[in-house]
């Protein structure tokens, strides 16, 4: 009772979570005053000549999925309902979603004319989950709904869970007046990695009794949480094992981001970009295999004879619901790679200190691709001030409104930005996934005249007039 109760706890709470939290934010792609767009595209050059990030301040949290509140609730009497039929309507036969959250620990930017480094320090989460409409359909109508009563039904789904820290060291080279490259290594370090994975089915009989049938089994592998269960065949996580992992850091991984920008004219650029190119390695002394028999969940029915006698103490005689999980041979930990984005960008310098810009950018994770487009227009008021618009299509919501705003003073500066923080502040309940990035950067230090390239020195000298 215990373990499935927190196996639907759990599937819930990572369904809902994704809702609400990708990988990526286009909208930081064309913020060049903040250092962390450096982040999305190494060949980026910075505007100061030092920044750091303040520890724990900058911030993201992301996602993609294909429904909104509005797609699952409804409005009637005055009251909010489950629209189960709108739910249903929105998913494909498989469904993904995917969820990050990111906190930058550390960071230290410098650029000159030639070069410039930087060196980082981030700690990640990311969910993933594959279900099926089937599961869905069955866990919100029930096995015994009319569309599927009497017919085997199956439950398939995919969760995963991965958190890594990441230190990386990065730079940029100007090749000449109008090219310059980047690139970043990143060595990663796994600190958790969770899945948990349903392979079955479920019918239910149409005889009189009604019978509840269910067969396959659940599987659960973790890596960095110690031995999750216990002597009863319980899941028990044990908090010293959860913070254990953060200091051993033995799952190692690498991975290098490459950029690139080349200045066609005074007021054209052209931009590409390829980040997260790498997997965590996870070794097999910390990795932990488990299964579980679904068929322990069974109800062999009511018996009618005993309810028509007004006997209900024996109404239901056989019903059990535990699932008790088992160790099995550990197998060899499968690696995690990373999602992958390539970034194709323009930007036109269109009016004084106003810039126009356009984005696409592919995201490959797990096997799904996630396309986007994004146009923005910002503008830097004075130099302390910028404030931008922009407008993003992705693969489950082809209208989204976004901004981007930054503020501060000399040695100072506090950003915020989201592809879609408008559209959500207009109608919050039609938004399917979002994303926000916040921060706080120590800019300072002169940049020399002969330190910086031609078209940033012109910028700049617009920005002091």
């Amino acid at each position: 009772m215990k373990n499935l109760k927190s196996i639907y706890i759990t599937i819930s709470l990572v369904f809902l979570s994704t809702m609400v939290m990708g990988q990526q934010i286009n909208t930081m792609y064309f913020m060049n005053s903040v250092p962390q767009s450096a982040r999305l595209n190494p060949g980026k050059q910075s505007e100061n000549k030092w920044a750091i990030a303040i520890p724990v301040t900058n911030m993201s949290l992301h996602s993609y999925t294909g429904i909104s509140l509005n797609d699952v609730t409804y409005r009637a009497n005055d009251s909010t309902f489950l629209d189960i039929d709108g739910i249903l309507d929105e998913l494909d036969n498989e469904n993904n979603e995917l969820a990050a959250l990111s906190t930058q620990l550390f960071g230290l930017y410098y650029q000159k004319h030639k070069w410039g480094f930087n060196f980082r320090v981030n700690y990640t989460t990311i969910q993933h989950m594959t279900y099926t409409k089937g599961l869905m359909n069955t866990v919100l109508r029930g096995p015994a709904s009319e569309s599927v009563f009497g017919q085997q039904q199956k439950l398939e789904s995919v969760i995963d869970a991965v958190a890594f820290a990441d230190v990386s060291l990065g730079g940029n080279y100007r090749i000449n007046d109008k090219l310059v490259v980047g690139a970043s290594v990143k060595v990663l370090f796994g600190t958790h990695n969770v899945e948990a994975k349903i392979n079955g089915n479920i019918y239910q009989e149409d005889e009189a009794n009604l019978g509840l049938i269910v067969g396959g089994d659940l599987e659960v592998s973790a890596n960095g949480l110690g031995d999750i269960v216990d002597e009863e065949g319980n899941i028990d996580f044990q908090s010293d094992e959860l913070t254990k992992s953060f200091s051993t850091l033995n799952n190692v991984g690498f991975a290098v981001d490459l950029g690139a920008t080349y200045q066609f004219s005074d007021k054209l650029t052209f931009e590409a970009s390829a980040i997260n190119l790498g997997a965590i390695y996870w070794k097999n002394d910390n990795q932990y295999n488990y299964t579980a028999p679904l068929q322990d969940v069974s109800f062999e029915g009511m018996d009618p004879v005993q309810l028509i006698e007004g006997n209900t103490d024996n109404v239901f005689p056989s019903l059990t619901d535990t699932i008790s999980f088992s160790n099995i041979d550990s197998r060899k930990p499968d690696n995690t790679v990373l999602p992958a984005s390539i970034n194709l960008a323009a930007t036109y310098e269109f009016w004084d200190r106003a810039t126009a810009g356009a984005l696409f950018s592919q995201t490959f994770y797990k096997g799904v691709y996630y396309p986007s487009f994004t146009m923005s227009v910002d503008k830097q008021f004075g130099k302390w001030f910028g404030l931008g618009l922009s407008y993003t299509g992705n693969k489950y919501q082809a209208f989204n409104l976004g901004g981007m705003i930054s503020i501060g003073f000399p040695g100072f500066q506090f950003y915020v930005l989201s592809d879609n923080i408008i559209t959500a502040a207009m109608d919050y309940s039609k938004i399917k996934g979002g994303n926000l990035r916040f921060g706080i950067n120590l800019p300072f230090g002169k940049v020399k005249n002969n330190d910086i390239p031609p078209s940033l020195q012109k910028r700049l000298d617009r920005n002091n007039q």
